[in-house]
């Protein structure tokens, strides 16, 4: 395939993916890096099939702000930004900090520890890859992933209390359960 029929593929995929989703709109509440505070609505992106299921490339580089009309007032780069709150369309409230040029949602906020997640699109196909890691109270990144075991990581992170091991060791390491013993290990 040479590089005119690549970059032909590209367009019509790209142009396709957009219209896989409906754009939509929530309640945010944006920290920038000066401190100000914006309370708006944001304009997200969702599934045409899953309506409610949010695209988190419509915002994670660039959030874009509109009026009660859906028209665009204003955009603000990751970099630019401290925080991003919102509640989802399932009723979850939803945390992003600055993680550089783009934003890392913070999936979970503990005493001891807290979990983050990097986002990251395929520039071929617009898929994201999600890139978690876990920081303790002393600094210490436990990275998980493809190329990081997330058991072995999670047992290394919560070594304080060896009676979460062989639970670790004996679960299916999804989200909700990896939560559920993460809020364990949190526990006094």
């Amino acid at each position: 395939m040479n590089i005119r029929t690549s970059k032909l593929l590209s367009i019509i995929f790209i142009s396709f993916s957009s219209l896989a989703f409906s754009q939509k709109y929530l309640d945010a509440i944006i920290v920038k890096k000066n401190n100000d505070t914006i309370k708006s609505k944001m304009r997200v992106s969702t599934n045409i099939f899953q309506k409610d299921l949010i695209n988190e490339a419509s915002f994670y580089r660039t959030i874009f702000l509109v009026d009660e009309n859906g028209k665009k007032k204003e955009k603000i780069k990751a970099v630019d930004v401290n925080e991003l709150k919102f509640t989802d369309f399932y009723g979850n409230n939803r945390t992003y900090l600055n993680g550089g040029r783009t934003l890392k949602e913070l999936v979970y906020d503990g005493k001891k520890i807290k979990w983050y997640r990097n986002l990251s699109t395929n520039l071929y196909d617009g898929s994201i890859q999600y890139f978690d890691y876990l920081i303790d109270n002393n600094g210490q990144e436990y990275k998980m992933g493809l190329f990081n075991n997330s058991k072995k990581k999670l047992i290394e992170a919560t070594k304080s209390k060896p009676e979460l091991a062989s639970e670790i060791e004996n679960t299916k390491m999804t989200y909700s359960n990896m939560l559920l013993i993460i809020k364990k290990y949190d526990e006094d």
